[in-house]
């Protein structure tokens, strides 16, 4: 009984144990943050319809080479006078009709307007899958910032907690000898005043964490329920290149092969272009074989029939030499019909198929003469599309060539004013352990402390708020170098 009790208790902690290690490892780094997004983000997936959207159009294209095949029939009634299609007499009869055809047709030549229009359709939806990484590049810049952000915040809270003890410890520290008479109440009430700006900013620096979470988790179309724990590396761990070994040219010849926006946009040019021969092309004849099988059924609610009279006399005659009339004798035929029920209407049915069965083959020939006008200005809103898609070509790369060059002096003002900020702290944490131990031995008054202790305070965020700034500058021309967004 033992046995199989520490064998149920051993199971049990093995479980809790595996439990544990899943909801610690249960954490979203960068990688997971950026993968998640590029899959859920609606931006992403909006580009993604659109490029398949594209595909569909070029399947189609493609599958227009294909001849063509089709069957139409019909099978009803008719009132009134029409046409009996067995002996193509008009008579004022009802009757069941029915006919059916299969008709084929190909283009055999359009002057390339076809092969042109697949050419450019398949260098759209080469366009639109760039444009797809297009997406996923904007959305995992964001996603990098806020992380970013968000570690900045945790720092930034950590930093808040740590000028909170401090105060706290001051605090108690100048009870003490407010107690035992060395120092005035005074000291000790501004400290309670400092302790409680500094639980106030604490708090605050939490808020804005959270804040800051939730705009993560929309990025990623994510609920704002679910639970969301973010991998916090330090940021002194985070891979940079070293910004004095770049230059913003080398940067921008990198960008220029590897931005989807420069390909995206240089496959539209070359499938407009294709676009405007496909237009041209069809300024000229199209030639095309067609090939038809048909066959149609006739069946009347009173079918006719003759009926034999003999041989009666007619109305015409001839005289013989005293003038007397010999009438002419001839066969004679009268018309007679019979109401047919609903199955004899389907006698000879097959019958009437096969004999009716047809077939045509041929060439066709269209030659646009004047159509108002409508395809001469295909041809030329073509040409248009051209010069637009290169002009977007040349501003697309202006801007490309701009923004590295502003994020290039923005990544160096960072690094200067990153190690401009760590002197800054290490100078405030030397100046504030003087006045501690100055204040400790009632050499300073309490207001001059606090002072100490904000500069240091400041210092120690700003360094971070640099740090951090730094950090994402130089990630944001890692981006541009097509090297990906990477914290490890």
């Amino acid at each position: 009984m033992r046995k199989f009790a520490l064998t149920g208790l051993f199971i049990l902690l093995l479980f809790q144990a595996a439990k544990l290690h899943a909801q610690g490892s249960d954490k979203w780094d960068l990688k997971r943050c950026i993968e998640y997004a590029m899959t859920n983000n609606i931006s992403v997936r909006q580009a993604d319809v659109q490029a398949r959207f594209s595909e569909l159009t070029l399947k189609q294209s493609k599958l227009q080479q294909i001849p063509s095949l089709n069957f139409s029939g019909n099978h009803g009634l008719t009132f009134g006078r029409s046409l009996n299609a067995n002996t193509n007499i008009y008579s004022d009869q009802s009757a069941l009709t029915e006919s059916m055809s299969l008709t084929s047709q190909a283009t055999i030549f359009n002057w390339n307007s076809q092969r042109n229009t697949i050419k450019g359709n398949d260098l759209s939806y080469q366009a639109d899958k760039a444009a797809v990484d297009k997406a996923k590049n904007d959305i995992g810049l964001n996603v990098a910032r806020q992380y970013l952000l968000i570690l900045l915040d945790i720092e930034s809270e950590r930093v808040n907690e740590i000028q909170l003890n401090q105060s706290k410890a001051q605090l108690d520290n100048t009870r003490k000898q407010v107690n035992a008479g060395a120092l005035p109440e005074l000291n000790a009430a501004e400290l309670e005043a400092q302790v409680a700006r500094d639980s106030a900013t604490w708090v605050s620096s939490q808020t804005t964490a959270e804040v800051d979470k939730l705009v993560l988790k929309a990025m990623l179309n994510l609920g704002a329920d679910v639970p969301f724990e973010l991998e916090t590396p330090p940021v002194e761990q985070i891979p940079v290149d070293n910004i004095l070994e770049l230059t913003p040219a080398g940067v921008y010849a990198l960008a220029m092969k590897t931005q989807p926006q420069i390909k995206a946009n240089n496959l539209r040019l070359m499938a407009s272009q294709k676009y405007y021969e496909a237009q041209r092309g069809r300024l000229y004849p199209t030639i095309s074989a067609y090939g038809q099988l048909n066959t149609r059924y006739f069946s009347p609610f009173t079918p006719q029939y003759l009926i034999d009279q003999g041989i009666q006399p007619t109305n015409a005659y001839v005289l013989d030499g005293g003038g007397n009339k010999s009438y002419v004798y001839a066969q004679q035929t009268s018309i007679g019909s019979y109401k047919s029920d609903y199955f004899s209407l389907y006698d000879g049915y097959w019958k009437q198929h096969k004999d009716n069965f047809g077939q045509a083959v041929g060439i066709n020939v269209s030659v646009p003469i004047f159509n108002g006008w409508s395809q001469k200005a295909n041809v030329e809103k073509a040409k248009l599309d051209i010069q637009n898609k290169q002009l977007s070509v040349e501003q697309d790369t202006l801007k490309l060539k701009e923004d590295v060059y502003t994020a290039y002096n923005q990544a160096m003002g960072s690094f200067l004013t990153f190690q401009a900020r760590q002197k800054s702290v290490q100078t405030a944490e030397r100046s504030f352990d003087l006045a501690t131990k100055r204040y400790n031995i009632g050499s300073m008054q309490t207001i001059e402390w606090l002072t100490n202790q904000a500069n240091l305070y400041n210092a120690r965020i700003n360094y971070l708020i640099s740090q951090f700034d730094y950090v994402f500058k130089m990630k944001v021309l890692e981006y541009y170098k097509g090297q990906g967004l990477r914290l490890n």
